[in-house]
């Protein structure tokens, strides 16, 4: 049986709720993953909240269009 590590390292970039964020810290236990979003320039949406490894998933590629990016040809 083998074991696994964490899903998550702290500096990953992650989504959650749709939106990218940073992995700033674990802790055991439930809501142990701290992550941290930026704002726009001069923005005070900035965010720091501590969630489930659950809520998080990967980030599969910077090269994919989001809906938060324009794919322009």
């Amino acid at each position: 049986m083998t074991q696994e590590g964490p899903k998550f390292m702290v500096g990953e970039e992650v989504l959650y709720d749709g939106k990218r964020y940073v992995v700033a810290g674990k802790r055991e236990g439930p809501y142990g993953i701290r992550i941290l979003s930026a704002s726009d320039r001069g923005g005070t949406e900035a965010q720091a909240l501590w969630v489930d490894e659950s809520e998080l998933h990967t980030m599969t590629s910077y090269t994919e269009a989001r809906h938060d990016t324009t794919l322009k040809k």
